[in-house]
């Protein structure tokens, strides 16, 4: 938990965003590689439009059906498994829903993310994002809480 969110009163939750991997509240998790992951999915979705009424935009990318986010995770006593996706600033292709996007690894990069030295760690929250001419970008009418699954998804789901 952040102090903002113990000064706010909030329940931890199982998932979570890292956005700065110098904090110090990230100094365990991110030096031991047992706690590092690959977060596997086809899709991720932001929130799009004004409150009350945002719908969901869907990111994909083109030429690979499955992306891997770089993330942490650990088994907590009292919470049970928890997990937390590096962020990064966002390229042209998600700027328009959030300022902030996965850390999207390529296949060649899953070995550094997993095993790699802390300072290769935190590089690839530095690094450029994945250019924005990579994605698939499927803008919805559904409502952002819907739970309904990207129009492209069908293809996509037999690979899990």
């Amino acid at each position: 938990m952040t102090r903002e969110m113990r000064e706010r009163g909030e329940e931890p939750g199982r998932i979570g965003l890292a956005a700065d991997l110098t904090n110090p509240m990230w100094d365990q998790m991110v030096a031991d590689p047992r706690y590092r992951c690959l977060i596997v999915m086809t899709h991720f979705a932001n929130p799009d439009g004004p409150p009350g009424g945002r719908t969901r935009t869907w990111f994909s990318l083109k030429r690979q059906p499955i992306m891997a986010w770089a993330g942490f995770c650990r088994n907590m006593p009292d919470r049970g498994p928890v997990y937390a996706g590096m962020t990064m600033p966002a390229n042209e292709a998600i700027m328009g829903t959030n300022d902030r996007m996965p850390v999207l690894l390529d296949p060649h990069e899953y070995s550094a993310w997993l095993h790699g030295p802390i300072e290769s760690v935190i590089g690839f929250q530095y690094r450029a994002p994945f250019a924005a001419e990579r994605f698939r970008v499927e803008t919805t009418e559904d409502l952002w809480r819907s739970r309904q699954l990207p129009p492209s998804a069908d293809s996509q789901m037999a690979l899990l």
